[in-house]
């Protein structure tokens, strides 16, 4: 019997809401709502629709899957904005403690980028993988609605909630510009053209001088731990059980991974606190999600009852 977990996923929202709101007016941030207002108007459109399908013209799964595609957008923008509070905080850059962890781990930047250099047709493979995060944002959940499958979709939405809060909460402390610019950069005479880095933004951040954080316009501010590789492995998570899907979402997935050193300048060490955020997100989706409403206990442990057990109770 599949389970609706909104009663755990709106707290949730609306506990990142609070926490955005209260960091952002500690580090005097402000959203410019005017730079993307088409924004909330395509989240308010998902949840007029999941309306209608609830209270006008009644579909569980159309009311479902329109809700949850609502919530990953709220839960997302939350997230994201949650990173430019943490980055606010100023903290000291701690570039040299992980690419020093890197070194201790027998991680070789340079061998690692010269490998992928070496073999074009895998580098742009991999690179492709990297940019598929936010459009499986998107497949996910229209995948586990072919598949009937909307309560695994509601689990993955709880651990990306979990996940970015805990990504959020320990880059406060461990901010970093990306080993592009720390490791990187000093080799090369010039920044090459056209190639993106986080540090105007942070360090904007942290002069306290960006005031108004554009919608039109946000960044990925996270270095350690790697939301992609945490996304990537609850992508895996959530389509393990749809047949034939498996091998392609691991597939997609590994590259995606492989591809952060590479496209995302991450250092090897912020995999690994990637992998271990996505741990903690499923082991919390469990336990939030295994809770029973209250009084309702008796009749769901009768319910996993075989017949000849309810039989020999009486």
């Amino acid at each position: 019997m599949a389970h609706n977990h909104a009663r755990v996923i709106w707290p949730l929202i609306a506990v990142m809401a609070m926490l955005t709101a209260a960091s952002f007016a500690l580090a005097g941030l402000r959203l410019d709502f005017a730079s993307n207002p088409y924004v909330f108007v395509a989240i308010a459109l998902l949840f007029a629709i999941s309306w209608f399908y609830s209270a006008v013209r009644p579909h569980a799964r159309l009311k479902t899957i329109t809700a949850s595609a609502g919530q990953i957008l709220l839960i997302l923008l939350f997230g994201i904005l949650l990173t430019y509070a943490a980055v606010a905080a100023k903290f000291p850059y701690v570039d040299a403690e992980l690419y020093a962890i890197d070194n201790a781990l027998g991680f070789d930047r340079h061998a690692y980028l010269s490998f992928f250099g070496h073999r074009p047709w895998l580098e742009q493979t991999v690179s492709a993988a990297y940019f598929c995060m936010l459009p499986q944002f998107a497949a996910v959940p229209v995948i586990m609605f072919v598949a009937d499958d909307l309560e695994r979709l509601q689990r993955m939405i709880v651990a990306v909630a979990v996940a970015l809060v805990l990504t959020a909460f320990i880059s406060v402390f461990t901010p970093s510009l990306t080993a592009f610019v720390f490791v990187d950069l000093p080799r090369m005479a010039h920044v090459p053209a056209g190639l993106y880095t986080p540090e105007p933004t942070m360090e904007a951040l942290r002069a306290g001088t960006l005031h108004a954080v554009r919608l039109d316009d946000l960044e990925g501010l996270v270095s350690f731990p790697s939301f992609h590789t945490t996304a990537a492995l609850l992508f895996i998570w959530t389509v393990r059980r749809v047949p034939y899907l498996l091998w392609p979402a691991l597939a997609l997935n590994s590259m995606l991974i492989a591809a952060t050193p590479l496209d995302g300048a991450h250092y090897a060490i912020d995999v690994a606190g990637g992998v271990a955020v996505a741990a903690l997100a499923l082991a919390a989706t469990q336990w939030l999600c295994r809770r029973r409403p209250q009084g309702a206990p008796q009749a769901d442990a009768a319910a996993a009852l075989p017949d000849g057990a309810l039989a020999s109770q009486r």
